[in-house]
């Protein structure tokens, strides 16, 4: 796992807690059984989890774009999720629908686990990790944002 900076792909925290605080439209996953109580919303392309995945037009935003191209070339959707304290992600493996490779920003503090191995994850830190892997948030104390940029698979890129 690849652990970075935002200033080393050229965005500030400010900026990012900016971006954060003034999104609008974000949609609750009610039944969710591995994110219950987390908000998101999607860039790019939007992809709705059921199986096959559905993949419609997403939103759009300069900074998450700019950003996006530095930190993981190609990509084609970002999901920024907000968790409130005492929300976390069970333990679980990403959709199908993607391909294994996520770069994650992490914008507050949270203990993210990955495999058996847990990481304590800092404000601004950039994450690269294997999404196949089995994967889980603690229950955050304060709130936490992450944005997240993964590659969908050639053949379910379509919209």
């Amino acid at each position: 796992m690849n652990f970075d900076n935002i200033e080393d792909f050229g965005c500030d925290i400010k900026s990012l807690h900016d971006l954060c605080n003034h999104q609008f439209g974000m949609k609750s996953m009610p039944t969710s059984e591995i994110a219950s109580g987390r908000t998101h919303k999607w860039f790019r392309s939007e992809v709705i989890l059921v199986h096959p995945a559905v993949i419609n037009k997403g939103h759009w935003d300069e900074t998450v774009n700019r950003l996006g191209d530095r930190i993981l070339p190609g990509w084609d959707c970002a999901l920024l999720c907000h968790y409130r304290p005492g929300v976390g992600m069970k333990r679980h493996r990403d959709h199908p629908v993607f391909e294994p490779l996520v770069a994650l920003v992490n914008i507050g503090r949270a203990t993210f686990c990955i495999g058996k191995d847990e990481y304590h994850l800092e404000d601004g830190q950039v994450i690269q990790f294997d999404s196949s892997i089995l994967h889980e948030l603690l229950p955050v104390v304060s709130d936490r944002w992450s944005l997240s940029f993964r590659r969908i698979k050639s053949q379910d890129l379509r919209f």
